[in-house]
């Protein structure tokens, strides 16, 4: 054999790429996150590695151990660049790991929280302001997690049946999460097996509820509860009672109540409820009582409060009467009103018109004008407690009114989100193009930034296929909107904008975890299962490759339980085939993510899974890979060296001494 494959050789990588299926140069590495990032770079150029990403694990103010994009100012930034256009390799940037989703969810105050929302999209302004200094383009990563949601029916096969399911219960325990955009508070977790009192209703020979008339047999409507109400429309209907007269009530689960509604939504509107219909309807009836209560409550406390503002008035008039009754009885006549009361009927009839006859014995003057001091007292009490029923109950039905499903309202926030991350990224973008053309720079970014949200953990809304293309799409839909209203764009340009400045990154791995939710099938074999479930993956895979959704991929291994970061056929994630798909729609940005303690064979392992000779020697069906090949033992280790020694040294320090000469194998 008288030639050799050393990863430096850029021109042996070329020629690996044709005569293999995957050339080592289209598998690119991340550099090492708690590392000084230009030695990380270096690090990964002598390793071998053409495409190179950028991590992050800190963030806020960075430290040594855990740097941020901001920790590294111009200088260092311009020989991050340098380094990479020397070498000939493409960078992109993971923003900070710790950070997830474009909400705000904040699950511990169960709420949307608009500083950490900021503080998110800060920390990915800082990635893309660091991409457009220091890297070549491309993607700029990061992490979904917008919204709580179940996983139990949410997607179903072809049989109707559930595809997956996060605990053995769930099917009973699953939660459907309100949340109301003006509070941003998640504000009911509603559960098939949550359970409210329902009256039994009044129903006539045809079985429909009977409903309080007026005098002239129209229905008694309350406008207040007209609104929100889609079972009564305000009408208030009629209890059964028992023979005590207490109404009759039975308990209903949320699953019960489902099965009513949607057979009332068939009869009445002629179609099937969505989600967050019932789930709002089953809300209201929990609030229900409370409204009600405080509803009457407050319209019984302004009863009193007209009341007494008659009353006061009946005072008044009957003090005056007093006051002017004593001007004209002499002073020593008007002790016998105090002891012995109103004997003369004239007065008494006079008086009794106010509807106020004083006491016997006690002055009517001061006895009316303490009635009027109480009187006042009164009224500034139940003014506030009249206001504060009525305010609560219109409070409460105006919350029920406005609530949505927690998922619909994360991706409001998230689409306005990612349409300000993209217009950055466009902004940064141009900004690279211009200081290039003026001189300010020495190189171009030879690929546009775009931001690129990466599936994450299945438990959180973004992790699955279809959600991460909700996301890319709605966030285009957003920027498109942000151009043509803040930037003059006409539609066809904007759109064109937003779709190169939004993509999004696909992580293999994290989607392999969806398996340990994926429901089997009776009496199907874990190999059976494992391949429906392979087969279900790369057809999503697929949908979002062909769409031109995806830019950008992470590949890593593992068996389906945690993100474990295996190198690429250690586990059994389709690496390969979702990797084959992924090229023949045009894709070649990958990179192979290292784990705890694959660092330094992550990237020639990951060559090697897909057929190159690259530190490999074992030959497919005739050869088997073992702990002792060549590659994991160098001088009995089991990693390989951190640095390239011989003629293929990047300098004379590198030789190898004293465990190589320097002199030439020829």
């Amino acid at each position: 054999m008288d030639e050799y494959y050393n990863t430096m050789d850029r021109e042996l990588q070329e020629r690996d790429r044709v005569e293999h299926e995957f050339g080592i140069d289209e598998f690119g590495t991340t550099t090492n996150p708690m590392q000084h990032q230009t030695e990380a770079l270096k690090a990964r150029i002598f390793h071998g590695a053409n495409k190179i990403e950028f991590s992050f694990f800190g963030h806020g103010k960075g430290n040594k151990e855990q740097p941020t994009p901001e920790t590294f100012g111009r200088r260092e930034r311009q020989d991050m660049r340098e380094l990479a256009e020397f070498n000939k390799v493409e960078t992109t940037t993971h923003a900070s790991v710790n950070v997830m989703g474009l909400s705000g969810l904040n699950m511990q105050a169960h709420k949307f929280d608009d500083r950490q929302r900021k503080e998110t999209m800060d920390e990915i302004k800082r990635a893309i302001h660091f991409a457009a200094d220091a890297t070549t383009g491309g993607a700029v990563v990061f992490h979904t997690g917008e919204a709580p949601r179940y996983l139990y029916g949410r997607w179903q096969d072809e049989r109707g049946q559930s595809m997956f399911k996060a605990f053995p219960e769930e099917e009973k325990r699953k939660a459907i999460y309100l949340a109301d955009p003006l509070t941003k508070n998640l504000v009911a977790e509603i559960r098939p097996i949550d359970k409210i009192a329902k009256p039994i209703y009044k129903t006539d020979e045809k079985g429909n509820i009977e409903y309080l008339k007026d005098e002239n047999g129209e229905f008694v409507v309350d406008k207040q509860l007209e609104a929100v109400d889609r079972m009564h429309h305000g009408k208030i209907p009629l209890y059964k009672t028992d023979e005590k007269g207490d109404i009759k009530t039975q308990l209903i689960t949320f699953e019960e109540f489902q099965e009513e509604r949607k057979e009332q939504y068939k009869n009445e509107y002629g179609r099937e409820p969505t989600e967050e219909e019932l789930a709002k309807d089953f809300f209201y009836q929990q609030r229900f009582v409370d409204v009600m209560y405080n509803l009457y409550f407050g319209i019984r406390q302004e009863r009193e409060y007209n009341e007494s503002l008659k009353n006061r008035e009946k005072l008044i008039k009957a003090l005056n009467f007093y006051k002017d009754l004593k001007e004209k009885i002499p002073e020593e006549d008007w002790w016998k009103f105090q002891k012995e009361g109103v004997k003369s009927r004239e007065i008494y009839d006079a008086i009794a018109q106010f509807g106020f006859i004083p006491p016997d014995r006690v002055d009517p003057i001061k006895y009316l004008e303490e009635e009027i001091r109480e009187n006042e007292r009164n009224i500034s009490h139940i003014k506030e407690l009249s206001l504060h029923g009525r305010r609560t109950a219109t409070e409460q039905l105006d919350m029920v009114r406005r609530a949505k499903l927690a998922d619909k309202f994360a991706m409001e926030q998230t689409a306005n989100s990612m349409a300000e991350l993209g217009v950055y990224a466009w902004q940064m973008t141009q900004k690279a193009h211009d200081d290039f053309k003026n001189g300010k720079t020495h190189y171009d970014l030879k690929k546009d930034i775009f931001i690129a949200p990466e599936n994450l953990w299945p438990e959180t809304y973004g992790s699955h296929p279809d959600e991460l293309r909700n996301i890319v799409l709605k966030g285009r839909k957003a920027m498109v909107e942000e151009l043509k209203s803040n930037y003059g764009m006409k539609e066809k340009e904007a759109e064109k904008v937003a779709k190169k400045h939004i993509k999004a990154t696909f992580d293999i791995g994290h989607a392999n975890m969806w398996k340990k939710f994926f429901v089997s099938k009776p009496d199907e074999s874990l190999e059976d299962r494992n391949k429906r479930f392979n087969k279900w993956l790369l057809g999503k895979t697929k949908e979002l490759v062909d769409e031109g959704i995806i830019g950008h991929v992470h590949v890593n291994d593992n068996f389906g339980f945690h993100d474990e970061h295996l190198i690429a056929g250690d586990g059994n994630a389709p690496i390969k085939e979702f990797i084959e798909q992924a090229k023949k729609a045009g894709l070649k940005d990958f990179i192979v993510e290292s784990g705890s303690f694959n660092a330094l064979i992550s990237l020639p392992d990951t060559w090697a899974h897909f057929g190159s000779p690259v530190y490999h020697v074992a030959v497919p069906g005739i050869t088997r890979d073992g702990w002792t090949d060549i590659w994991h033992s160098y001088f009995g280790r089991t990693e390989p060296p951190r640095y390239v020694v011989g003629d293929y040294a990047p300098s004379t320090e590198f030789k190898g001494e004293p465990f190589y000469t320097g002199l030439s194998l020829e």
